[in-house]
């Protein structure tokens, strides 16, 4: 059936879904109700006041009478509709106006190839032009991959907007040429795009569709778990699991003739019969292999005899007021008197990282290099601002420092190498495969290369482990800082944190009167005794929730309790979290603390269930090219935005909203590196997401004055020593641990950790 009228008013709308409850007065008779998907509400299209036409039938609800459509067409003039609904920046009678001058085809083919025209249209200026031309186009886009998809899978408007944010205007060309490319995108699988590509005619057993089945899995298998390969029994069963329906089983031989061709093809690299993987993978560590056999052996560097470096140690120790460890005179004296060009210093959290690398560098400065021969560098801006801070050089983001150019392209590599003779990579166990190749391919031969981290965090997000690797291969001269030195006597951070790495629940980890360490147990129900009471599993569920939100109101109130004895709340009160959902999770959290932690007045903005307000602490969730310009030159333009450059800004990046524009339906995040980003309202919860809760690998590189961590029994899955660790030395000058005593214990004695993959590893072990 049919119907047809104005929409009178819109009883419901949800944009993420596109579900919508319209009111709507026909020509003739009464009002009616119509229940269904609005595609146009992936713009933000106001729908009132058009005439759409309804296909479907109607059912009786418990509100009475009313028409379930599930397609629809829109009345009158398309062109107009989406002019004065959609694209922003016109209204109805300037759309009409310009309608009546130009003509409908025209008008298009001026928006499409030659908006500046309007120009000479009274009304229309430069700021509402920029605005027209941008909504247009996006218009243009959403249609376009609407039109395409909609048949094909049930695509909803968010996921629309979500494909658009992720792929911009070339969207609809490159899912027309790879539809497995959606699996690129944040929550869309690899089912969604198969069936997309199951609908444009690709067959069931299509050798195209297996190779983008073991692509797919091995770059699943890199980005979530770090593997830069896997084994091949392991991948075929994968694939014969993803592959095969309810209707069809995939055939194995046709797996192993595409393995085979992608092997021929050197797409594939298989070794010894049994490991498989991208041979991009392998081709990078065997080249960072390579690297450090020939740099470890360097004969050619400048060096300074036993007695000079005694000398040095001693006069430093004497002008700074310090006491070196043994350990760190150690790697001083391997750094000055060693012919080699690369050393690694590793050293868990108290054990003086930082101070001993204020005295390398000093003294390869005063020795080795000027002065401006020197850069620091790490992969987040926290990081490098934390380098630049504690050493007095110059330190810079990896990607600042190789100058990114966009597109994955850098200013620095092999055939421009950096103009440094010293670089000192610090956090070096966050750098994952790519990156760090990135890096050692742009220096010099002759640049000395010193690598800083701590083996016990957190893998890097991505593939590889590099740093653990060329410790654990010895691949890379090192010196291990063990020594914690003495704090306080009433501190306990860093000593339990290093009790934890070797898989230990501290002693006296709950006492109270710790300066810098609480656990406080918060548990109203004992659930293993309430088992033992046979106890049904309805009401174990209603337990476990009432522990869990035990927790969280505790967390919450160390909120409250912080917010007003700290300078900048927001920025320096942190809580850490397993995982995303549930009742301890990220979302539930930020928008309790958002409250919380956020007394700026201004302007807010409500996207996809999300509200983001002036002042607010947010994280970046793609590695993602985004239009930037400089903190200060925001400011002295009174906060106007105008794009300087393109930089990458990486998933994790923690920053500030600074303003909030509604006419240009942007707002803008400055970041700690002192750049400012523009975001379209579309990105939140995209792209962008409120971040005063984190998981551990968001908070990866960064430190905070406060840190808060929930920790319950639900959490068992995710809980290890790594993650503990990693999530306690995040914190500067206090931790909260709020939770259970049995998910603590978990945390600190569970040292079972994935091993990654690595060809580092297995070309070292062979």
């Amino acid at each position: 059936m049919k119907v047809r009228g104005t929409v009178e008013r819109v009883t419901y709308a949800n944009q993420d879904s596109g579900f919508a409850i319209l009111k709507i007065k026909p020509k003739r008779g009464a009002m009616f109700t119509v229940k269904g998907h609005v595609a146009e509400l992936a713009n933000n299209a106001s729908v009132v006041g058009a005439e759409f036409e309804f296909f479907g039938s109607w059912q009786m609800s418990r509100y009475g009478r009313q028409f379930d459509f599930d397609s629809y067409r829109l009345l009158g003039s398309e062109l107009l509709f989406f002019l004065s609904k959609v694209v922003k920046g016109l209204g109805q009678k300037l759309a009409q106006q310009l309608i009546d001058e130009y003509g409908e085809e025209a008008l298009i083919d001026i928006l499409d190839n030659r908006p500046e025209e309007l120009l000479q249209v009274k009304g229309i200026k430069e700021k509402r032009l920029a605005l027209i031309k941008k909504s247009w186009q996006k218009h243009r886009s959403l249609r376009a991959l609407a039109t395409y998809l909609g048949g094909r899978a049930k695509i909803t408007p968010n996921l629309l907007v979500r494909i658009y944010n992720y792929f911009g205007d070339d969207s609809l060309e490159i899912i027309k040429e790879n539809p497995y490319r959606l699996t690129e995108i944040r929550g869309i699988g690899f089912k969604t795009a198969d069936k997309i590509a199951l609908g444009l005619g690709i067959m069931f057993d299509s050798p195209w569709r297996v190779k983008a089945a073991v692509n797919h899995l091995l770059v699943e298998a890199a980005e979530q778990d770090g593997h830069c390969y896997l084994l091949k029994d392991d991948l075929v069963a994968r694939l014969k699991e993803l592959l095969s329906t309810d209707e069809h089983e995939i055939d194995q031989g046709r797996i192993e003739g595409v393995l085979k061709k992608m092997i021929l093809s050197e797409e594939l690299t298989l070794w010894q019969g049994e490991r498989i993987g991208l041979s991009s993978y392998r081709y990078m560590e065997e080249w960072i292999k390579a690297f450090f056999e020939e740099r470890s052996r360097n004969e050619r560097r400048k060096t300074l005899s036993e007695k000079e470096t005694k000398d040095f140690i001693k006069r430093y120790e004497e002008k700074k007021g310090v006491e070196f460890s043994k350990e760190q005179k150690d790697i001083i004296r391997k750094i000055a008197t060693e012919k080699g060009l690369v050393f690694g210093l590793a050293g868990y959290a108290g054990t003086g990282k930082t101070t001993v690398c204020k005295a390398i560098l000093d003294l390869v400065g005063k020795y080795y290099a000027a002065r401006d021969e020197m850069v620091c560098c790490a992969f987040t801006g926290m990081a490098s601002a934390r380098v630049r801070k504690a050493t007095g050089y110059e330190a810079l983001t990896i990607h600042s420092l190789l100058k990114y150019k966009g597109d994955n392209s850098f200013e620095y590599g092999p055939d421009n190498p950096l103009p440094y003779k010293v670089v000192l990579l610090d956090e070096a166990s966050m750098v994952n495969l790519s990156l760090f190749y990135r890096l050692a391919r742009a220096l010099k031969p002759s640049t000395l290369f010193i690598l800083v981290g701590d083996p016990a965090q957190l893998p890097p997000i991505g593939a590889g482990n590099v740093f653990s690797d060329l410790l654990e291969t010895g691949l890379l001269p090192c010196v291990h800082l063990k020594k914690i030195f003495r704090q306080r006597q009433d501190s306990r951070l860093a000593l339990f944190a290093n009790e934890i790495r070797e898989g230990k629940v501290p002693d006296g980890v709950d006492r109270p009167d710790w300066h810098d360490f609480s656990f406080e147990r918060v548990e109203k129900h004992n659930i293993f005794a309430l088992k033992r009471q046979q106890k049904s599993e309805t009401e174990l569920k209603r337990f476990r929730e009432e522990n869990n939100e035990a927790i969280k109101k505790r967390i919450l109130t160390l909120a409250k309790e912080y917010s007003s004895r700290l300078s900048h709340p927001a920025w320096e009160f942190q809580v850490l979290t397993p995982m995303r959902i549930g009742q301890l999770g990220t979302e539930v959290l930020n928008s309790k603390l958002q409250t919380i932690l956020n007394k700026t007045k201004g302007e807010s903005v409500s996207r996809a269930g999300l509200v983001f307000r002036d002042g607010d602490k947010v994280v970046h969730l793609q590695n993602r090219d985004m239009e930037v310009m400089s903190w200060e030159d925001f400011v002295t333009q009174g906060k106007r935005f105008e794009s300087q450059e393109t930089r990458r800004i990486f998933n994790g990046n923690v920053g500030l909203v600074t303003k909030i524009d509604k006419e240009m339906e942007q707002f803008y995040v400055v970041y700690p590196e002192r750049i400012v980003v523009a975001y379209d309202f579309d990105h939140i919860g995209d792209i962008v997401e409120l971040a005063y809760a984190l998981t551990v690998h968001k908070a990866q590189g960064s430190q905070y004055r406060i840190v808060a961590i929930p920790l319950s029994n639900s959490h068992y899955i995710m809980l290890n020593n790594k993650w503990f660790y990693t999530a306690i030395t995040r914190a500067e000058e206090r931790v909260h641990i709020v939770g259970q005593g049995f998910a603590l214990s978990r945390a600190c004695k569970n040292i079972q950790g994935v091993q990654r993959l690595t060809w580092l590893r297995a070309l070292v072990a062979q």
